[in-house]
């Protein structure tokens, strides 16, 4: 494996080190404290070495058989940790690690971690491993005392219960990422398999016969069929994801048909951390007549879901309706909350995988439509996001009203091709990019992105814009990018132009304005 994979797979490593260590943070004092102090120490440890390593090149490639022992050595560490975590609890607590999202996010990452691997079978065999190591912990707690509660009806979880329905839902949603995995790791690696040298002689033999249709509109199929496999799963999730929280609004309706009126009674406070612990036990103290499992879940729900505990004064132990209504109500809360999560989570993977999808399908003339410029741009910055995220500063001034006459999947691709140039001619750590939509005249739009990087040497000029030329390390372009966008761009009535100095380089489209 190339050391450029290795930092990938380096760089998830890492990711669910400080996954532990918030765990840590979140369970200071607790019997889990040690266990996540652990699995972060591990993690992040060896990831800092192992980068370390790769950046003196002292590591350039490693041999699959090599890497296999490591990834899954790494999986008993996390397995460890989760039925460590189970068994460090007393029996009224035992299903706590069950319930926390913070190992069920740890067995999340790891099959994405072993995704980038690009290994179909390794990662199909540890994805249900990994499944089955989940499915484990649960019997783990419930032979250590937890109550399974196997009930359709979904009831309060406690941290001596273990709602089923739920485990369920967690374990289907682990499956279908190992499917979409799977899946996508087998395109990738149909793809490389048919990337050899054979090819390479034939790309430089038949120059003109890349840009045919015909080749474009398979490579657009397979694309597609890409993003259509990865749509199919995420619109089940999407749609469980609602109809579970429907089940919670019609399951608080049935308990208590004026609910919604109750519910604009309840006060809510912001709290910082500081106050989170502290009002956490004051509710635990206020409270002191509620059952013990009952106190806990009520300061929990409260400070995270921002409910102010005064919501609740006068109710006293003889309460026992309105503290039913209050702790049905906290769950649906804690659900609508959830549910909201995800939702955003799956409208940002479908936003992803819509602009892919444009990419894939042949641009045609009629397809020209009136569209907002500054639109397809932002677009195409969320998907090279962790790009900003690693380290290089993007400024963008856009002007949102702005309206051409063209077609915008093309023009999407015009744009990825010069914001990822810019990206690549800018170091990772002091990169600076900047992107300027205005309007220059009153019939035309000038579309700018700034890069500080090396500039383009003077004997290069001429030859930027044509086919098959290239200034990048083999394998990191083929010289298609540029000579591409100005045919799309000029196609659209518009011009594509470059100025280069050594530590600045503008490349600049100008469109007509709708």
């Amino acid at each position: 494996m190339k050391s450029k994979g290795l930092m990938i797979l380096i760089s998830i490593r890492m990711i669910i080190g400080w996954v532990g260590f918030l765990a840590s943070l979140l369970t200071f004092g607790k019997p889990t404290f040690f266990i996540a102090i652990g699995i972060a120490v591990y993690f992040l440890g060896s990831s800092i070495y192992g980068r370390y390593q790769i950046k003196r090149i002292s590591i350039s490639e490693l041999r699959n058989g090599l890497v296999i022992p490591f990834l899954v050595m790494d999986f008993f560490v996390i397995l460890l940790g989760f039925y460590s975590a189970i068994l460090s609890y007393p029996k009224e607590l035992t299903a706590t690690p069950i319930q926390s999202s913070i190992f069920f996010s740890i067995f999340f990452l790891y099959q994405l971690y072993i995704g980038f691997f690009l290994h179909r079978r390794f990662s199909g065999i540890m994805g249900a491993i990994v499944i089955f190591g989940y499915i484990g912990g649960i019997g783990i707690a419930h032979a250590n005392g937890a109550e399974v509660v196997t009930e359709y009806q979904f009831t309060s979880q406690y941290p001596d219960r273990i709602v089923l329905s739920i485990e369920i839902l967690k374990v289907i949603l682990l499956l279908a990422k190992t499917i979409c995995i799977v899946k996508l790791v087998s395109f990738l690696l149909d793809i490389l398999e048919n990337n050899n040298q054979t090819l390479a002689d034939e790309l430089n033999q038949r120059e003109t016969s890349l840009l045919k249709n015909d080749r474009l509109v398979t490579l657009g199929n397979l694309a597609a069929n890409v993003a259509h496999e990865i749509n199919n799963p995420l619109a089940g999730i999407k749609s469980m994801n609602e109809f579970l929280l429907e089940e919670e609004i019609s399951f608080l309706g049935r308990k208590d048909p004026f609910w919604k009126e109750k519910e604009k009674q309840f006060l809510w406070l912001y709290r910082n951390r500081i106050e989170k612990r502290e009002d956490h036990d004051l509710i635990l103290n206020l409270y002191h007549f509620l059952p013990i499992e009952d106190r806990n879940y009520l300061a929990e729900r409260c400070v995270d879901l921002g409910v102010n505990h005064r919501s609740f004064e006068g109710l006293t132990a003889e309460n026992n309706k309105e503290w039913e209504f209050v702790f049905i109500w906290l769950k649906y809360k804690t659900m609508e909350k959830a549910n909201l999560l995800v939702s955003n989570a799956i409208d940002r993977t479908e936003k992803v995988v819509a602009t892919f999808k444009q990419f894939s399908q042949p641009f045609l003339e009629r397809d020209q439509d009136i569209v907002r410029v500054g639109n397809g741009i932002r677009d195409i910055l969320f998907l090279y996001s962790h790009y900003w995220e690693s380290g290089r500063t993007l400024t963008t001034e856009i002007d949102e009203s702005l309206t051409s006459f063209v077609c915008e999947p093309a023009m999407k691709l015009v744009w990825s091709h010069l914001i990822y140039n810019a990206i690549q001619a800018t170091n990772q750590t002091s990169g600076k990019i900047k992107v300027l939509v205005k309007l220059k005249e009153k019939n035309e739009i000038e579309v700018s992105v700034f890069d500080n990087g090396v500039g383009i040497s003077n004997q290069w000029k001429e030859s930027i814009f044509h086919p098959f030329f290239t200034t990048k390390e083999k394998g990191e372009g083929i010289g298609l990018g540029l000579f591409i966008s100005k045919e799309i761009v000029e196609k659209q009535g518009g011009r594509l132009l470059f100025v280069s100095h050594p530590g600045e380089t503008i490349s600049r489209v100008y469109l007509p304005v709708a």
